[in-house]
């Protein structure tokens, strides 16, 4: 399978607050093989003192169009030039990389639990399994960071929460699912997001079948150089080989 694409852009817009959209082309190859909760890896185009390529979920796939839609936060050099690149620029990216969701006929009923840039990834599940039942809880920092919020009300019975109250709920978006867990059971929650959140999850999912995509730090993207390692049912496996989603329980961080 080929993985390696020079892909024209189509538009990069700022959305929310330091928060860009990528739209780029797609090869046929491609939509054949994405799962929702896979990653693309791109080279930041004319930074060449930039050796590694930068990560980056994948947010929605539109088959008919054949784009891929990448959501990104904007933190230091490389995602500051992907944001200044334009309409007609030529992107050299890896995709579809990583294990994505593993979604099963019997799981009907999807709850989808994010925070702040790891909301990007859950949209994805729109993408192949619009026929599913979903309710989604977004976390963000404040009101000016909230995005795509039209987008998962489109599919999912969805409640947004910010931080500081800015926005819908006051607090964090675990505090709400654990009012809605007392009261209805999901067949399984996909969540993303930073690790007190999937900490908080893991206290309240008891034994609903969790699946969370991890965001960390990588180098090539494909297994070779091992920075991305974490502790995953006591041994250590690469997050962008065997992840970036595991079963919450086999996340050693979070137990113990």
């Amino acid at each position: 399978m080929k993985k390696h694409y020079s892909e024209k852009v189509l538009s990069n817009e700022l959305i929310a607050q330091n928060t860009y959209l990528l739209k780029i082309t797609c090869e046929d190859e491609f939509l054949k093989w994405f799962r929702p909760g896979q990653f693309v890896h791109i080279q930041i185009p004319a930074a060449n003192e930039l050796l590694l390529r930068r990560p980056i979920s994948i947010n929605y796939v539109d088959y008919e169009k054949r784009q891929v839609h990448i959501a990104y936060y904007v933190v230091g050099k490389g995602t500051r030039l992907l944001s200044q690149v334009r309409p007609g620029d030529i992107l050299d990216v890896l995709m579809p990389l990583g294990n994505g969701f593993s979604i099963t006929s019997s799981m009907q009923k999807i709850w989808l639990v994010g925070g702040g840039i790891g909301n990007a990834p859950l949209k994805s599940m729109f993408s192949k399994y619009m026929d599913r039942e979903y309710k989604a809880f977004l976390g963000f920092r404040c009101e000016d960071a909230v995005y795509q919020e039209a987008d998962f009300c489109e599919y999912a019975a969805t409640c947004v929460t910010t931080d500081d109250g800015s926005y819908g709920g006051c607090g964090f978006c675990t505090d709400v699912l654990k009012e809605e867990l007392a009261k209805d059971t999901p067949d399984v929650i996909l969540a993303c997001g930073p690790m007190p959140l999937f900490k908080t999850l893991a206290s309240i999912v008891g034994d609903i079948p969790t699946q969370v995509s991890m965001e960390q730090h990588m180098g090539c993207g494909t297994g070779g150089c091992a920075t991305c390692v974490c502790g995953i049912g006591g041994e250590n496996k690469r997050v962008c080989l065997e992840g970036p989603v595991f079963d919450i329980k086999e996340v050693d961080a979070l137990y113990g």
